[in-house]
Formats: C-alpha cells, sequence, structure tokens
C-alpha cells in the first residue's frame, strides 16, 4: 500500500511540474515482487486430543456400507482420481464440534467423511457451516440456486 501512495504521489508532482498530463501509474497489484517466506516460527498452542482408530473404523464402515470412500457432502471420489495414491484418503468431520462438546466419546456416527474441500468450505469462517447446511449449499449451487 505504500508503494502505491508513492507512485500516485510521484505521478501527481510528475504532472503537476510538467503542465501536462501524466499517464496513469503502474497497477502494483499486478506487479510480482514476490514476499519473504520460510522463516521458522516458533508456535506455542493447545490441540484438542484425537483418536485415530476411530477414524480408521470409521472409514472402514463406510467403506463396508458404500463400497467405495466418497465425500458425503459432494461425492469427490479420491481414488477415482488419483488412482491408489488417493484410496482410503478422506477427512473425517466431527459433526459436534469438540470445542463445543468438549471431552466426549466419540462413535462413528458422530462423523462426517469429507473432501478437503468441503472440509475447508466447513471451517471457511465462523459460525462453521452444519454437514446439513454445506449439502444444502451444494444441493443448491448444482441446481443453479
Amino acid at each position: 500500500m505504500h508503494r502505491q501512495a508513492e507512485a500516485i504521489r510521484a505521478a501527481i508532482t510528475e504532472m503537476v511540474g510538467s503542465g501536462g498530463t501524466a499517464s496513469a501509474p503502474a497497477d502494483l497489484d499486478l506487479e510480482d515482487d514476490g514476499a519473504t517466506e520460510g522463516g521458522l516460527l516458533e508456535r506455542l498452542h493447545l490441540r484438542r486430543e484425537r483418536d485415530r482408530g476411530i477414524r480408521e473404523r470409521a472409514v472402514h464402515a463406510f467403506r463396508k456400507r458404500h463400497g467405495r470412500i466418497v465425500c458425503e457432502a459432494c461425492g469427490f471420489d479420491f481414488a477415482a482420481t488419483y488412482g491408489p495414491r488417493g484410496e482410503d484418503y478422506i477427512e473425517c468431520h466431527h459433526k459436534v464440534p469438540l470445542s463445543q462438546s468438549g471431552v466426549t466419546i466419540t462413535r462413528i456416527r458422530d462423523f462426517a467423511l469429507l473432501c478437503s474441500n468441503c472440509h475447508r468450505m466447513i471451517h471457511r469462517r465462523r459460525p462453521w457451516l452444519s454437514f446439513d447446511e454445506l449439502v444444502g449449499l451444494i444441493t443448491a449451487a448444482r441446481h443453479g440456486g
């Protein structure tokens, strides 16, 4: 933003000083000056405990019921798209967030199996979408609504 302000000031100064019309300043949003990344940061934060075993059981139960692993919201199939690399890849979403439930006994039925995109859309902003709200958005979008 600072560079844009400087470019605007320079263009105005040039226009006033020359008594003519200055060309528009360059669109700095289109320039690719890069950004510094890759530095190391140390973070300290709390993380909710998860049981990886319940996730595996949920995926196994879904496969047994449906014959394949797909996103329960949009139907995306990682194995169909990525072959063996995508086999059994899916994210498990707690239908009731652990941040709301606190310590709880999680059952397979407490999960929705979601592709990465659908899972991210649920958690994109607060308040988070419920699984049913997400499915409603997808259904509406697919039917032009």
